[in-house]
């Protein structure tokens, strides 16, 4: 049934987090639909499900892959997640039962060339999720200064030699306008050392992430979307979060822990309050061997669940 440019990364461990009974159902990243065919096929009754991703052809996609859960109210949302809880709440929807954010970017758009998301094949530097909005990455390319990318590339993703790496796009742009994938990853692999070409991975891996990160603000919409999930959980309602790095982890794990706190209920007394949410996933979890034999693409996984008690 699943797309094999599009496997559902963690999608047994998804699945046993989804909470029985008649549940709302909010996939936040959706993508192309594979957790969410997959919770729609397995849970005990949905009472409404609500899909939405930033990407309008994800959402087409998707809404007919879907349509064999026609029986099931649904709805579809072409919005970034942060955004997406104030028409949800003006539709009248008063919070969730089960949330699921999948961050990051799908592998069919990873696989197309022209959105530009890939240092492995050559496109126009698009970068961006919601084809709405103007900026792309050839712009930031184009109109950062040379302190503004060297401190977008190491603040965004730590990446090597940043200011090495800004610097040469700098002056590259003055006679070329860098609007490829390919003419960037020239320019980082030329301006790089050869100690940093000789480490494993792609020489351009941490640049294109950085790049992606700003042109769509996904660490911050990271941030605000993880507290208005947790705000929008129905009591015993679970909010599940896959990310792929260090980073995006560190900011979902700190939201979360912050939540699950022992709060004191008075500084002259020793009691604690017992806090609103507890952490499923003590231990965040991540692909079996057996997953990561059938999908490579899901090595850097990592799934952190919270609860709402009350």
């Amino acid at each position: 049934m699943e797309n094999p440019k599009h496997v559902p990364v963690l999608l047994d461990e998804v699945l046993s987090f989804v909470p029985k009974g008649k549940i709302v159902y909010l996939d936040l990243t959706l993508g192309r639909a594979g957790h969410a065919e997959a919770v729609l096929e397995k849970a005990d009754g949905i009472r409404l499900f609500v899909g939405v991703d930033r990407d309008e052809q994800a959402l087409k996609e998707s809404e007919e892959r879907l349509k064999p859960f026609s029986n099931i109210p649904m709805r579809f949302l072409h919005s970034a997640y942060a955004e997406a809880f104030v028409p949800l709440k003006r539709e009248g929807l008063r919070g969730a039962d089960f949330i699921l954010m999948d961050i990051g970017v799908s592998s069919p758009q990873f696989d197309s060339p022209e959105r530009g998301f890939s240092y492995r094949y050559d496109g126009p530097l698009d970068m961006r999720m919601d084809r709405r909005q103007d900026v792309t990455a050839a712009w930031i390319l184009k109109t950062y200064t040379e302190k503004q990318l060297a401190d977008m590339f190491f603040a965004n993703a730590q990446c090597p030699c940043s200011r090495r790496v800004a610097h040469a796009i700098v002056e590259k742009r003055r006679d070329d306008p860098i609007d490829t994938t390919m003419k960037l990853v020239s320019i980082i692999r030329d301006s790089l050392p050869v100690r940093e070409l000789e480490k494993k991975g792609h020489p351009a891996k941490q640049f294109f992430l950085a790049l992606r990160y700003e042109v769509n603000g996904e660490l911050t919409e990271l941030a605000k979307g993880l507290e208005e999930a947790m705000d929008f959980l129905m009591p015993g309602g679970r909010l599940a979060v896959i990310s792929f790095n260090f980073e995006e982890d560190r900011i979902v794990k700190s939201h979360i822990r912050a939540r699950c706190r022992r709060k004191a209920t008075d500084k002259f007394l020793p009691q604690e309050e017992e806090p609103d949410y507890f952490e499923a996933t003590r231990k965040p979890l991540v692909p079996s061997a057996d997953e990561l034999e059938r999908n490579n693409r899901a090595k850097s996984a990592i799934l952190r669940v919270v609860e709402r008690r009350k």
